[in-house]
């Protein structure tokens, strides 16, 4: 049986400034800074321009102000290169003709015909002109994927419809699910997101002469619910419960749609150990 009630965290924060009744509110500059609002952007090597937002927090109207970013590989096991994988806007630098609000750094990527697998590169706010703080998101990992992946058409952004076998109708989920290559196997995608943002990422096979997808069982989505970590099975025939030394296969379709039935979700630790979140037929639509 499903636990509940489910946990749902609503953080507001506000910013109360004293005044008088007749006296305007002002904004406080400290409370301005420089930042994204993403962490990460990926795109096929075959899009058009992407626009990347970089804000500045606070007030318009206080003079124009410029915000000087810089490309860094460090860390990436592969890089994209500028000027071979692809184009950035020139200068290195972006304009606020209203001293805030936002702006874009336009990344152009550069097509090619090899198999590479994604490329990523990392985009940094070195300065800016007011000396303003940076935000908690002051860089951005950009990823170029390739469009030549054998398994392109399973690559991107999902919306899962998740029918609930425990209770139809009420306990349907819906998640934004991320697929990504493995960079290891082109048979392999990583799945990230099932449950809610953030969950541990899974992998599963796909096999084109079937079209088929496998997963193995047992991996991890971790504290999706707010129960205790949940890992992935094959559900019984009815959902009532798990299997848990069998794989669960779904079937995929050419225009990139997934359609795996018996999804099943098992809590594995904490005192809610051994119980059944619950069994989805679910429908992956890519976006």
């Amino acid at each position: 049986m499903k636990l509940f009630p489910r946990l749902i965290y609503i953080i507001m924060v506000a910013v109360f400034f004293a005044s008088c009744k007749n006296e305007p509110i002002m904004f406080d500059r400290s409370n301005s800074f420089v930042g994204f609002d993403v962490t990460t952007v990926a795109f096929f090597e075959n899009s058009a321009s992407i626009e990347i937002p970089i804000m500045i927090a606070g007030l318009e109207g206080g003079g124009s102000a410029t915000v000087s970013y810089e490309i860094s590989v460090d860390g990436i096991e592969i890089p994209a290169i500028e000027g071979q994988d692809f184009t950035i806007g020139a200068g290195g630098t972006v304009d606020f003709p209203q001293g805030a609000g936002y702006s874009n750094i336009v990344v152009h990527p550069i097509d090619n015909d090899e198999l590479t697998g994604n490329k990523s590169f990392r985009i940094k706010i070195a300065s800016n002109s007011k000396n303003l703080p940076l935000g908690r998101e002051n860089s951005v990992l950009v990823v170029i994927r390739d469009d030549e992946h054998p398994l392109m058409n399973w690559i991107g952004n999902y919306i899962v419809t998740a029918e609930s076998y425990g209770n139809p109708g009420i306990w349907d989920e819906t998640w934004t699910v991320s697929t990504d290559p493995d960079p290891r196997s082109f048979d392999n995608l990583l799945i990230s997101g099932i449950g809610a943002p953030g969950s541990d990422t899974i992998k599963a096979t796909l096999n084109l002469d079937e079209m088929t997808i496998t997963l193995s069982p047992g991996q991890s989505i971790g504290d999706v619910y707010g129960f205790g970590n949940v890992a992935v099975y094959k559900g019984s025939d009815g959902g009532g419960g798990i299997i848990q030394d069998e794989p669960l296969i779904g079937v995929i379709e050419e225009d990139g749609t997934i359609r795996i039935d018996l999804w099943g979700e098992l809590i594995t630790e904490g005192e809610n150990q051994g119980a059944l979140w619950d069994v989805f037929n679910t429908t992956w639509i890519r976006q």
